[in-house]
């Protein structure tokens, strides 16, 4: 975790930054519930001081996985005005692995308040001030959590220059990669340091230390959950998810916990006199070494050792307690199960999922409610949100493959200032048809063009659309001649 007494803090602030260290220590809380190991919380000592742990849902992970899914998938795609973008994009988002990179830092980003993507380039060189690539570079997704991004610059709430940090190695020594990148006036410069756990700057031959993009186009992009940060002096970053229900993300633990100890100490008992039991004395050397002779109940088999226990005085008779007493607990399925779901609607409804996202099923698992997801309109309104987002973070990543196709490998055909966007290929959150059919009534009442329909639906290109257009057109006039010939004769 970041904090004041951080060498990479101090290292910033010897070069002239001023980076702010108290908003890390609401991420690291994040991350241990996001990794469903929250120490002071998850265990607890019993009545005879024994360390125990809570039996736990681990739901804020599985609130992040279910927001990436909604988010998100594999059918949605990037479309840009220019077609030569597309088809360079096409070959590079592949290579890239983009539809795994992007809803892994959704994910990311819902648990830590921020998601960092770079794109870093490999094996370039600098001449004359200009990055140059050979045979050997080329360039990569790099993706980091909020507790690597340190935000430098911020304008009209907005991250201009910004450190990325990570742990490597020099030479087996353990390092810290300071990557930052800063906007001048003739666009982003890109520094690339080192230093070691004392704070001292190392050198790294196979890095290049300093180059120049001459773009405002950053190469990295930032995803932050699109809700409003009410954490005071959040240096820029975003908040998690769930960072407003942990008392939710506590109950959801208690109620399961408690549903699980009542199986767990549920099983039916028999208490009996000791009257009835027989014994066998034996000896054993204890933790200072001393001889120890006791008796002890001998049991017939495992089950009759959990189910019976030895109650009352040797001595007493039939008249004075009986002597044998049978004891079945309720397990209160029911009620347990009330209790858990209470707690889950209350965490769906705290983290803008709605209020029957969840539900405990017979089965003992936590499942989603598909109806409920098609009925809730929390859900749609706070996706649709979200999904802005990372329509502007998936922007920004291609935006920065576009410029360094351009300045690095001389692509000239490419624009990184295109129309881009990522295309919903699902209909989000709403049928295809139901959506096509919206479409349609939108068009014939003059409140969108067709050209956006096949761009929606098909996937092309506005020129690509428009074509398709002009050939509809073409037959439709061809077919009205034919026609009209017809009638003629």
């Amino acid at each position: 975790m970041l904090d004041s007494n951080n060498v990479i803090i101090k290292y910033l602030v010897e070069l002239g930054y001023n980076p702010d260290t108290d908003y890390y220590a609401y991420i690291d809380s994040w991350r241990k519930w996001y990794q469903n190991n929250v120490p002071k919380f998850h265990e607890y000592y019993d009545s005879l001081g024994e360390k125990r742990k809570l039996y736990k849902l681990g739901m804020a992970k599985r609130i992040c996985e279910d927001w990436s899914s909604i988010l998100y998938t594999e059918k949605d795609s990037i479309v840009c005005q220019n077609e030569e973008n597309n088809k360079y994009l096409e070959k590079q988002l592949k290579k890239l692995k983009f539809n795994d990179v992007v809803p892994q830092n959704i994910e990311t980003a819902f648990w830590s308040g921020t998601a960092g993507t770079i794109l870093r380039v490999k094996n370039a060189k600098i001449e004359e001030e200009k990055i140059v690539a050979d045979e050997n570079t080329y360039y990569e997704l790099v993706n980091l959590n909020a507790s690597q991004i340190i935000p430098l610059v911020i304008e009209d709430g907005k991250i201009k220059d910004v450190a990325f940090v990570s742990e490597t190695k020099i030479e087996s020594e353990r390092a810290y990669y300071i990557e930052i990148h800063e906007l001048e006036q003739d666009g982003y410069v890109i520094k690339n340091r080192y230093i070691n756990e004392k704070g001292e700057e190392k050198e790294n031959s196979g890095v290049v230390k300093e180059y120049r993009t001459h773009s405002n186009i950053p190469l990295f992009s930032l995803l932050m959950p699109r809700i409003v940060n009410n954490i005071e002096d959040n240096n820029g970053l975003g908040i998690s998810i769930f960072a407003n229900a942990i008392d939710q993300l506590k109950a959801c633990d208690i109620t399961y916990n408690n549903f699980v100890m009542d199986y767990f100490l549920g099983g039916k008992k028999i208490f009996y006199n000791k009257k009835l039991v027989r014994y066998e004395t034996i000896t054993y050397t204890d933790a200072e070494g001393k001889q120890v002779t006791r008796e002890v109940a001998i049991y017939p088999d495992d089950i009759m050792k959990q189910q019976w226990k030895i109650v009352g005085d040797p001595d007493a008779t039939a008249n004075d307690d009986p002597l044998i007493t049978e004891y079945n607990p309720e397990l209160r399925e029911e009620e347990n199960e009330d209790g858990v779901n209470f707690a889950l609607n209350s965490l769906a409804f705290k983290c803008g999922m709605g209020k029957s996202y969840y539900k405990l099923d017979n089965t003992g698992s936590v499942v989603t409610a598909t109806q409920a997801i098609l009925d809730n309109k929390d859900l749609v309104a706070n996706a649709k949100k979200h999904r802005s987002a990372v329509n502007d973070y998936s922007v920004g990543i291609v935006k920065a493959i576009l410029l360094l196709g351009k300045i690095l490998f001389n692509e000239q055909s490419l624009d990184e200032e295109d129309e881009i966007n990522l295309v919903d290929k699902d209909g989000f959150m709403i049928s295809e048809e139901d959506l096509k059919e919206q479409y349609m009534q939108e068009i014939s009442a003059g409140l969108r063009s067709k050209t956006s329909y096949i761009m929606k639906f098909y996937g092309k290109t506005e020129e690509e659309a428009k074509k398709e257009l002009k050939l509809i057109d073409e037959e439709e006039r061809s077919n009205n001649l034919y026609l009209g010939n017809g009638e003629e004769m």
